[in-house]
């Protein structure tokens, strides 16, 4: 059950209660796919309790819980994945982009009952680049030996940093995320929280005037996804520019 019940037991609720008993039947479901972070709805991680309600109603109706940590995996939370801060083991990890350092590389990972493919049963026309590999296997070392703790304390940083600026600024509605994966909401005010997608997208453009590349993820979001290796140093020179390009923008 989620905490305190609200939009996660709701979402839990919704697939129990109406999408099992009157559109599609729990046994004709092979797999339940979430992203333990949303990434292009707007960086908003899964409320409490909400991927154990899913972990439940799959192993209850014998169903895989697919997890997509293709912008959420590999260090980039603070984790290796975004699913261990909420302690759930998902069926089937897929991972890609942050796993081989910008070279083309994807990787489907899953328990061994459900990996028993014969040879020759999944080919690929670009599978096995020994060059992608290589970048890879390093890539997870320098993640294990020191990038994944960066993450998550210069991370923190980050978002302490921005959460100020939160309290400076009325147009920002919510600061969130975990780690490099920070998402920053833009808003008429805090009292009405309606979404101000023109004051994004100057914010967005005037940071970029000043140096500072962002992206808008969501309606209304400015996403925060650096390289794993920023210091704190760094953040400081890009809050400063945040800042200087809300001010300009409001």
């Amino acid at each position: 059950m989620c905490a305190g019940g609200g939009p996660a037991q709701g979402a839990l609720n919704w697939i129990e209660n109406l999408i099992f008993k009157t559109t599609t039947p729990a046994e004709e479901v092979a797999a339940i796919v979430v992203e333990p972070v949303q990434g292009e709805g707007g960086y908003i991680p899964a409320p409490p309790g909400f991927l154990k309600g899913l972990r439940r109603i799959c192993d209850e109706h014998g169903i895989l819980l697919v997890m997509d940590e293709v912008q959420s995996g590999m260090g980039r939370t603070g984790r290796m994945f975004a699913s261990q801060h909420y302690d759930v083991q998902p069926d089937v990890l897929c991972i890609a982009k942050g796993i081989a350092s910008g070279l083309p590389l994807g990787a489907c990972v899953a328990r061994a009952d459900l990996m028993d493919w014969k040879k020759g049963a999944h080919a690929s026309t670009f599978g096995g680049n020994p060059v992608c590999i290589a970048a890879a296997l390093k890539t997870i070392e320098l993640l294990e030996r020191e990038l994944v703790a960066n993450a998550a304390e210069v991370g923190d940083y980050l978002k302490r940093g921005l959460q100020k600026l939160m309290t400076k600024y009325e147009c920002i509605g919510d600061v969130r995320g975990m780690g490099f994966m920070l998402g920053v909401e833009f808003v008429k005010d805090k009292t009405s929280r309606e979404p101000d997608v023109e004051l994004r997208d100057r914010v967005e453009m005037a940071s970029f005037n000043r140096g500072l590349i962002l992206l808008g993820c969501g309606a209304n979001s400015i996403r925060w996804s650096p390289p794993l290796i920023l210091a704190k140093e760094n953040v400081d020179v890009a809050l400063e520019i945040f800042d200087e390009a809300i001010a300009a923008s409001v």
